[in-house]
């Protein structure tokens, strides 16, 4: 792709996401966005979804500096499920909730798959603001290639990644429409427009950044 094609995209990306009432933010690199992110959130309770692309920004280590971060994942790790349910739950009535996406469109639409429910649920009501980090390699053109996306790459690496007992956890390639009970697409999210009365902000990295 060019530099004329792919700056194009990008103003065509942002402008839709724009339409459809998001805040916008595009950095060329993770440090800035996480600069701005650190200077933008101060004072708050915030709460995370999974995301290899805020591990990747640390942005656990950069918020906590100056606001109280409940990140179940890290909270699971410690204490077991039982203390990522209880962190899961906490994170819902957080000031601010941050989250990436397995698929953001051309079209302006924000695209997730959950198995638990935690992520998704946080964004999607009860915050003062709510924040999607989102790498470039999550840009597609639209739903359709979104959900394709999420079978053929986002689910079954992270499933790989995190060691689950699925069919694609195995290779890591592509979705099995298993019925393992540790499937981790249990329920599909798309944000149509943003949701009504509290800000949303994408928050578009210009590296490929998580799964």
């Amino acid at each position: 792709m060019s530099d004329t094609a792919y700056e194009e995209r990008i103003v065509r990306t942002l402008a839709a996401f724009q339409r459809n009432r998001y805040d916008v933010a595009r950095f060329a690199e993770r440090t800035a966005a996480a600069d701005y992110l650190a200077r933008e959130i101060r004072g708050k309770r915030v709460g995370f979804g999974d995301s290899e692309t805020l591990r990747a920004l640390s942005l656990y280590e950069r918020l906590s500096e100056h606001n109280e971060v409940i990140d179940p994942p890290r909270a699971g790790h410690v204490g077991g499920i039982e203390a990522f349910l209880a962190a899961g739950r906490e994170a819902l009535m957080t000031d601010v909730f941050l989250l990436s996406a397995n698929a953001i469109t051309e079209e302006g639409q924000i695209l997730n798959m959950d198995g638990a429910g935690n992520r998704v649920a946080g964004s999607l009501f009860g915050h003062e603001k709510t924040y999607f980090v989102v790498g470039i390699n999550k840009l597609v053109p639209n739903i359709e290639a979104g959900i394709a996306r999420i079978h053929e790459i986002a689910a079954p690496r992270n499933a790989h990644r995190k060691g689950k007992k699925t069919p694609c956890a195995k290779d890591g390639m592509r979705c099995y429409d298993c019925a393992a009970l540790e499937r981790i697409c249990n329920a599909l999210t798309i944000h149509y427009k943003k949701m009504s009365y509290r800000p949303m902000e994408l928050v578009l990295i210009e590296e490929e950044l998580g799964l």
